[in-house]
């Protein structure tokens, strides 16, 4: 809930008109590719660290993204980029960030909730982020590629292919990232969770695509109005193009929390999508149980007991309750209003002391379409009619897919004839695949290890031999 081939091208940009720079704003950004990093003041008197990355797509469109490298946050989708007067603005979920060009630097705005900041951006090499143990290092005993993948509704995936040095056929399979505007890296608490694993897959000789969510980083396409069926579509693109490159053995499919559920759904639709399925801390149960699931175990993270979090868990069950009945976003925000309006002031102080109101339990997602899909899904009826091999991981400190969930893929898995079924309870293992003490969302950051080496173990292991 809280956030669960085409060879690299080289765009050489000619001269772009003043002119045309000052009225187009695709043309202003173009000009000046790369990565932007300014200070914003905060009303607290804080300041933090906020920059644009303006790059090439995949399907060679200028586009831009905004980080937040304090919060290690990155490639925080731009929903819109238009002309404003001599400026571009950059329209983000949360702020609108007006550039002007002057010379060598952005000078530009911050704008949020009718409040206009100053924000001057200057070019650097890179953005500042945390050095992780397993980060990658160099020099690699493997290649990599960055592909360009046609999805559906004119949307083109921006993607990486990691092959080891290695002759033969080696097999392949495909990370699917986990909720959120997830890039191909997985990025989250100062972790590059999927970079780590492909790292580490492919000096075990296994070759590796992973792929930007649609409307994230380099893909094309509309993150904030996309449905889980949309990530399907994109999905089982990937793996169709990657079977159509006819240079690797055994395909498979490894999914990280709902992109587990995305994995069966594709491989359900279509069985030749994949030859294994790897479900690392993944969705089994119906959307709207694991959603309340995940809401249970954040109560109790934040201190609520007994009574006080029945309560909430009644509150959380009717608040899903309208999202679900009323499929106009409109109608849906006008009943959650009345809902919230009329809550007994009991509930209403348990709301407020518990955090209750923020992630899918915000009015913000309330209208999101993908927060109504979501809680419809039951993965259930995809992981019955799997059939190929499948290992099932979760760790036994995850509170965001607790081990509920992997006994419902297990018993529907098996429900189905699955008769090639591995699954585990990984000990100390949390949502982000660490090794942790308490499994607490607020400890992913804290902990140095990005992903667990038991994990890779059984990963590794099972591809190597899925039956």
């Amino acid at each position: 809930m809280r956030q669960l081939m085409l060879s690299v091208i080289v765009l050489l940009l000619a001269p772009i008109d003043a002119v045309r720079a000052a009225t187009d704003p695709l043309a202003l950004l173009g000009a000046h590719q790369g990565r932007w990093l300014g200070s914003l003041a905060l009303p607290d008197g804080r300041t933090i660290h906020s920059g644009i990355d303006v790059f090439t797509r995949a399907d060679q469109s200028v586009w831009a993204s905004y980080a937040s490298p304090d919060r290690d946050a990155y490639d925080i989708p731009v929903a819109r980029i238009r002309a404003a007067g001599d400026r571009v603005e950059l329209e983000l979920p949360f702020a609108t960030v007006r550039l002007a060009w002057l010379e060598h630097h952005f000078n530009g705005e911050w704008i949020q909730n009718g409040t206009s900041t100053p924000l001057e951006l200057h070019e650097v090499d890179d953005f500042p982020r945390k050095h992780r143990p397993q980060d990658p290092v160099r020099p690699f005993p493997y290649r990599e590629q960055t592909l360009a993948i046609a999805a559906g509704n004119d949307v083109t995936l921006g993607a990486t292919l990691t092959v080891p040095n290695r002759r033969g056929r080696p097999s392949a399979v495909i990370l699917v990232p986990g909720s959120g505007p997830q890039t191909r890296d997985e990025d989250g608490g100062g972790h590059r969770t999927f970079a780590v694993l492909a790292d580490q897959l492919a000096r075990q000789g296994i070759a590796v695509l992973r792929y930007d969510k649609r409307g994230v980083s380099r893909s094309t396409g509309d993150y904030a109005q996309h449905t889980q069926k949309e990530l399907a579509d994109d999905l089982l693109a990937v793996a169709r193009a990657l079977r159509a490159r006819k240079q690797f053995g055994r395909v498979g499919l490894i999914g990280h929390s709902e992109g587990s559920m995305i994995a069966a759904a594709v491989v359900a639709r279509d069985r030749q999508a994949a030859d294994f399925v790897v479900s690392l801390e993944g969705v089994g149960l119906p959307g709207d149980a694991m959603i309340a699931l995940q809401d249970k175990a954040y109560a109790a993270d934040q201190g609520a007991r007994g009574a006080d979090l029945d309560r909430l868990m009644d509150y959380v069950h009717r608040y899903y309750g309208i999202i679900l009945a009323q499929p106009d976003p409109k109608a849906r925000i006008a009943a959650l209003h009345a809902y919230l309006d009329g809550l007994d002031p009991r509930d209403k102080a348990l709301v407020e002391k518990f955090n209750m109101n923020v992630g899918t339990l915000s009015l913000e997602q309330a209208a999101d379409p993908a927060l109504r899909a979501l809680l419809l899904v039951d993965s259930q009826q995809d992981w019955r009619v799997v059939r190929c091999p499948v290992l099932a991981l979760n760790g036994a400190l995850d509170h965001q897919v607790p081990p509920e969930s992997l006994d419902a893929i297990v018993a529907a898995l098996h429900e189905g004839g699955n008769t090639h079924t591995q699954s585990a309870v990984l000990p100390s293992i949390n949502h982000m695949l660490q090794t942790a003490q308490s499994g607490a969302e607020d400890e992913y950051a804290q902990i140095e290890q990005t992903i667990a080496s038991a994990v890779v173990r059984r990963i590794v292991a099972f591809v190597n031999n899925p039956h």
